[in-house]
């Protein structure tokens, strides 16, 4: 009994899988969720909008988050900015003025977001106060023209176009608009609308709910969007009940075209179709045929389905979907429906495509191969393909050139697994992370686009040599948990081209420091708005290595992004190159964000001209331009340059004044240094020719009675030690060798300017107290390089007697002779 329960669970499972992936194939749209884990503030998006660049922006409760398609900002209000609007008792609402503003309304409450800035407004009263508007504000609007209106009272007040209407007493107004920039229309929470003329003021006509019951059973809250000649109207009741009705100002009358024992919350209209979300999925209107659709589950990847409300529904430019929910997120629809159908292997639909696959698999397919080839590949042209752990191998002819596909080439994934010829004689290869498509042009590959889990392929990998093309023209391929099937001409190669593409930037690096609006970097404000506004980029001469990066804002394919950059005056740049995740090097990332390094900037005025596509030729648009100044440095500004001629003029004329002055200042020292050199010769001589007078006690009492001495003979310590080495020096060198005071300076170790000094003071002295010093000085040297007796240094250095020459010798040294010798030789 239990075996059979199970079967029956399991064949009910299937049977509801069939009914799920009937209904889903009702709208064959596949969703990608978007929360918390992605960077959102919160898992609930409240409202959403797309920008007229195509930047989505998302209201989660209390935040403000932004969109680039890889990542997202959130910025958080202060109690100081929320402003009280007495008479607002709906939801959140989003609304842009033509100030770059946006307005966010939810339960009697306002905050202002100042888009240049990209900051919530310090103080939305300051905003009405620059409009000229000084009246307190007790319900905000804006019209299909974006003007700003402002309920103050029982007047409504055209802030922008300063116009007056008088609202009515007994109904809450809760919303505006202006058809035909002719006539006013106030929608009452009653059902009814009043029409004034816009230029005069007058009163044109009123039009009420159908019932009185209707008028109030739905005044809780409404929703107006204009069409064609006419308005939409969503009308919610308390008991979580809704009407969606079309006023039509050519007939003056209104029609019911929907009711529900639910809220409706949004209305969005694409290829003559109203999607309008609600709280159990959202419904699609045909506007032509009236037809009704409510789809209830959404579809997700690998076949999981999610049943939610839809708070807001929207458009982005490429025609991609965007749902905001309550608790589940942001959720995002492709605008083509995935060309990759998954059947697992609970699937019976997975046996079918086995079996045909086998039928068309090559017997290579079976064969196992040794490492590192996975599957051997031989197309129509007779290339033959080489799976390998390393990237895939191409060799055109046997023996020839070989050519090997890698994640530079574009594949995502360098373990290749399968490949196959489509019908169109393209090469599609699977990896262990995506599926790649190579573009064969003129018998060369000219691109590789791949595919992966946001595509619908599942992230996984697949089995080597299990891909076929089957009599449909619809390719197999089997991956570890699933068949995936797809058809090459599901493909909207050529549609794509007709994506167009707004390159914005999103973040600049200065030296690696992130610069924000108003924000010094090292003294100097880089941008004066927010980055993705910002089309100037001010830096000084030594911020001259930034980082500067971009999005498409392509949420369709994202790694299917191609950028053409051209910078004239930066190298590398100076022509037009095109740049995408294949070709890069790690300039464009998988999420298609542009990494473009500026590094070394000389100083000027460089223009960024950048554009982006979906395709490597699609560049039918003009480029978008920034603007790159790098200042040069204070010392070369105009100002500075004319500063800078005055001073070098006046330095010139010093210099020619001084030059001559220093000319004969330079003769004059000249003449002293050649005087001094002969006075140096000269005390020299002296020192030798007193050498040979024997030195005794006697002739050293002499010295020292005479009174002469006492007065003129005392030298300095300083100057002794000096002449023990100059002496020397002058009388080993020839008569004609000529030297100078700096030389000698060198040679003695002591700066010139002192040893002037010394000499000036004692060249004119007495040279007798340093000749004992010069005979001690030889007396050493024989010390300690000569073996003779101490009575023959004393004879040699012309001492009175050995004894003399010990003590004159330890009054010197504090040592004897024989204890000096010893001391040298260890």
């Amino acid at each position: 009994m239990i075996r059979i329960s199970h079967l029956k669970l399991s064949l009910l499972a299937w049977m509801l899988l069939g009914v799920l992936s009937v209904h889903a194939q009702d709208e064959n749209r596949m969703f990608i969720v978007y929360d918390a884990s992605n960077g959102m503030a919160d898992n609930g998006a409240q409202t959403v909008k797309c920008t007229k660049t195509g930047r989505m922006v998302i209201s989660t409760i209390g935040h403000i988050n932004f969109y680039d398609g890889s990542s997202f900002v959130h910025i958080d209000p202060k109690e100081e900015n929320v402003y009280q609007l007495s008479k607002y008792r709906g939801h959140y609402r989003q609304m842009f003025d033509k100030h770059h503003h946006l307005w966010l309304k939810d339960k009697n409450q306002v905050t202002c977001v100042d888009l240049m800035m990209e900051k919530f407004v310090p103080r939305v009263k300051d905003i009405f106060l620059e409009l000229g508007f000084k009246k307190p504000v007790n319900d905000l609007f804006t019209d299909v023209n974006n003007h700003l209106w402002a309920l103050s009272g029982e007047t409504l007040y055209g802030l922008d176009d300063h116009k007056e209407f008088k609202v009515r007493k007994d109904a809450e107004l809760q919303d505006i608009n202006v058809f035909d920039s002719r006539v006013m229309l106030l929608f009452y929470g009653d059902g009814s609308v009043s029409a004034y003329d816009l230029n005069t003021g007058s009163f044109l006509f009123e039009r009420k709910a159908d019932t009185e019951e209707e008028a109030q059973r739905y005044a809780r809250s409404s929703f107006v969007t204009p069409y064609r000649q006419g308005y939409f109207q969503i009308r919610n009741a308390s008991a979580n009940e809704a009407i969606l009705r079309y006023f039509d100002m050519q007939t003056r009358k209104w029609k019911t075209v929907m009711e529900e024992k639910y809220h409706l919350n949004s209305i969005e209209f694409r290829d003559e179709k109203l999607y309008m979300g609600c709280a159990e999925g959202y419904w699609i209107y045909n506007l032509k045929t009236a037809e009704k659709k409510h789809i209830i589950q959404l579809a997700l990847s690998k076949s999981r389905f999610l049943t939610t409300d839809v708070n807001a529904l929207v458009f982005d430019r490429q025609g991609g979907m965007w749902i905001g929910t309550e608790k589940r997120g942001l959720l995002y629809s492709k605008p083509y429906p995935t060309p990759f159908y998954l059947y697992g292997w609970n699937d019976p639909e997975s046996m079918r495509y086995y079996l045909l696959m086998e039928k068309k698999l090559p017997a290579s397919a079976w064969k196992s191969y040794n490492r590192p080839i996975n599957n051997i590949y031989q197309d129509s042209r007779g290339w033959t393909w080489t799976a390998m752990y390393t990237g895939l191998k191409l060799e055109k002819t046997k023996g020839g050139k070989k050519r090997i596909f890698t994640k530079k080439d574009g594949l995502m994934n360098e373990m290749v697994h399968s490949i196959v010829e489509d019908a169109q004689n393209d090469i599609w290869v699977a990896t262990s992370y995506g599926i790649s498509h190579l573009f064969i042009k003129n018998n060369d590959v000219t691109r590789v686009e791949t595919y992966i889990s946001k595509d619908n392929v599942p992230r996984e990998s697949f089995v080597n040599g299990m891909a076929a093309l089957l009599s449909d023209g619809r390719i197999v391929m089997q991956s570890q948990d699933y068949m995936v099937v797809f058809d090459p001409n599901e493909f909207h190669n050529k549609q794509e081209e007709l994506f167009p593409l707004y390159p914005k930037m999103t973040k600049i690096l200065v030296n690696g420091q992130e610069v924000e609006a108003n924000k010094e970097v090292d003294g100097h404000v880089i941008v004066n708005r927010a980055i993705s506004r910002a089309k100037e980029i001010n830096v000084n001469y030594d911020q001259n290595s930034l980082s500067l990066h971009f999005t498409a804002l392509n949420y369709f394919r994202p790694n299917q992004t191609y950028y053409r950059v051209r910078i004239k005056g930066i190298p590398f740049y100076d022509d037009w190159r095109v740049l995408s995740h294949a070709n890069s090097a790690g300039l464009v990332d998988k999420n298609g964000i542009l990494h473009l390094p500026l590094t070394g900037v000389r100083p000027g005025r460089y223009d960024i001209e950048l554009q982006a596509s979906l395709t490597p030729d699609g560049w039918s648009h003009e480029p978008y331009v920034w603007t790159l100044l790098v200042n040069e440095p204070w010392w070369r500004t105009t100002g500075l340059y004319m500063l800078l001629l005055v001073f070098m003029l006046t330095v010139l004329l010093a210099n020619f004044y001084y030059y001559n002055r220093n000319t004969r200042l330079r003769m004059m020292c000249k003449n002293e240094g050649t005087d001094i050199i002969h006075r140096i010769r000269l005390f020299a001589d002296r020192c030798t020719e007193s050498s040979n007078e024997i030195l005794s006690p006697y002739t050293v009492s002499l010295i020292e009675q005479d009174e002469r001495y006492e007065k003129q003979s005392i030298m300095s310590e300083e100057f002794m030690e000096v002449m023990q080495k100059i002496v020397p020096y002058v009388n080993s060198l020839d008569e004609d060798t000529e030297f100078t005071v700096s030389q000698l300076a060198a040679y003695c170790g002591v700066p010139t300017k002192k040893l002037y000094q010394l000499l000036a003071e004692h060249l004119d002295k007495n040279p007798r107290p340093l000749i004992g010093r010069l005979r001690l000085q030889i007396a050493e040297d024989m010390l300690i390089n000569t073996d003779m007796e101490i009575e023959a240094i004393a004879t040699k250095c012309h001492f009175a007697s050995p004894n003399f020459f010990l003590a004159s010798f330890y009054h010197q040294y504090r040592m004897t002779p024989i204890d000096y010798r010893n001391t040298k030789a260890r």
